[in-house]
C-alpha cells in the first residue's frame, strides 16, 4: 500500500481507541470472561422473569 491510503495511527480512531481493541481481539481477558458466564447469565436471567411472571400471575 501507498502512504497516501494506508491510514496513520493519528488520523484512525480505530487504533486510538481501547474499545475498538476490545472489539477487535476476541482473546482479550475481558470478552472471554464475558463469553464464558453468557450461558450461565442468560439462564439466570429467564429464570428470574419466569419467576417475575408467576408471581404477576399470582398477584392478579
Amino acid at each position: 500500500m501507498s502512504r497516501l491510503t494506508e491510514p496513520s495511527a493519528e488520523s484512525d480512531p480505530l487504533q486510538r481507541s481501547h474499545l475498538s481493541t476490545l472489539a477487535a481481539d476476541p482473546s482479550h481477558p475481558m470478552l472471554s470472561g464475558l463469553a464464558a458466564i453468557a450461558p450461565r447469565l442468560g439462564a439466570a436471567m429467564a429464570f428470574a422473569w419466569l419467576v417475575q411472571m408467576t408471581f404477576n400471575l399470582i398477584s392478579r
